[in-house]
């Protein structure tokens, strides 16, 4: 078995290149909320080698882009570059990884400006009402919470968390990827796993409890200084892996994920009723290793939620009851086909999708493969689906309301 876990792209008219180290676990493992984003974005900030500001200006003079970040799944970095600099490009980006050192100071920094930016996204009501509907579904799950964790998790958090989650995601072994003009994928292989050495493979395999939420149906949170509803309502669903996957993405657009004035509900709740400024709705927003969620999102005037309620339950009974069309799956079908290529654009994309490959252990970097896994879908499978997954007597709603 080969180590690290090791994934190309070749593209071989290409003058860019992107590599990505990643090491799984990520804030849906850590112990205390904001010690994984933290860790992640720490990464950039100093190693035995260099400090936060020599990295900045070499990868400058360099024409790099450099980022180090802390996600739900996984924390580590990216590095774009041009095609002739890629091998210094995986060394550096091996030593911010595996070398990092967690200087006190940039820890303190990194901790402020994470703070400053929940405070920030505090500030905006459909953000404020979003988390407390993720809470409701999730809790006591972390993704219950923002990925940035709260206030209270990083006043309390020190440095010696950070190193202790740094160090027991290493142990879980790096993801790396590598996208761009790569001539000979067998001497950037050997290059690869001579500079990370004897790394372990990545484990994704990570079994933590699954949410539970809460009993409530419905919450209100209080919005100072808005003046327009937001409404969300949903339950939750599948993980990524769920057989039944694809056939809720074609849900997903044939109820809203689409383009802007597509989909059952924007149509009726917006286009027929005027009810709603802003609508959207998934089957499964947010399936990964954990359970995605069935969700819709409305952006209304107080005085119209009730009749918007009304409208969305109306649609949802009528699904259930009635199914989908042929048409409707088709045009959703065509839909998730068109929009694919526009995710393998750039040599960042292409090692972003052989991330997720390697993380879900499906090959979702094949065009092919996710074009024939859409086409597979028909109304039947759509409509086996919804009974199986969207229970309307176990919708939680979440409205956020002017103070």
């Amino acid at each position: 078995m080969p180590y690290p876990a090791t994934r190309f792209r070749s593209l071989s008219d290409s003058q860019a290149f992107a590599v990505q180290v990643r090491l799984p676990g990520g804030s849906r493992t850590e112990e205390i909320p904001g010690q994984a984003s933290t860790t992640g974005r720490m990464l950039a900030e100093g190693t035995a080698r260099r400090d936060w500001q020599e990295i900045a200006e070499q990868a400058e003079g360099l024409g790099m882009s450099l980022s180090a970040f802390g996600g739900l799944e996984t924390i580590g970095v990216s590095i774009e570059a041009l095609a002739r600099d890629w091998e210094r490009s995986v060394e550096w980006a091996a030593e911010l990884v595996m070398e990092s050192e967690f200087p006190l100071d940039r820890f303190d920094w990194t901790v402020q400006q994470a703070s400053a930016e929940l405070c920030s996204m505090a500030d905006q009501p459909e953000v404020k009402t979003g988390w407390e509907f993720l809470n409701q579904l999730y809790h006591p799950h972390p993704r219950s919470r923002p990925v940035l964790g709260t206030l209270d998790g990083l006043a309390s958090l020190t440095r010696e968390d950070c190193l202790r989650f740094w160090r027991q995601s290493l142990e879980n072994g790096p993801i790396v990827t590598l996208a761009g003009g790569l001539k000979d994928e067998d001497d950037v292989r050997a290059r690869v796993e001579s500079i990370f050495g004897t790394a372990p493979r990545g484990r994704v395999d990570q079994q933590i409890a699954a949410p539970k939420g809460y009993d409530e149906a419905i919450r209100t949170v209080s919005l100072p200084g808005a003046d327009q509803a937001h409404f969300y309502a949903g339950h939750l669903t599948v993980p990524r892996a769920d057989p039944d996957f694809p056939a809720l993405q074609v849900l997903s657009v044939i109820l809203g994920s689409g383009s802007v004035l597509s989909g059952r509900f924007p149509r009726r709740l917006r286009e027929r009723e005027g009810l709603a400024y802003a609508t959207s709705a998934s089957a499964a927003a947010g399936a990964g290793l954990d359970p995605g969620r069935f969700v819709v999102y409305l952006g209304v005037a107080t005085e119209n939620l009730p009749r918007a309620e009304s409208c969305l339950r109306e649609e949802i009974d009528r699904l259930v009851s009635d199914g989908v069309s042929e048409s409707e799956v088709d045009e959703a079908k065509s839909y998730l086909i068109g929009r694919d290529p526009f995710r393998r654009e750039t040599a960042r994309q292409w090692s972003e999708l052989l991330a997720e490959s390697e993380l879900y252990g499906e090959p979702v970097d094949r065009s092919e493969w996710c074009t024939n896994r859409w086409l597979e879908v028909d109304p039947e499978a759509v409509d086996l689906a919804i009974r199986r997954h969207l229970r309307p007597e176990e919708i939680k709603v979440t409205l956020g309301v002017p103070a």
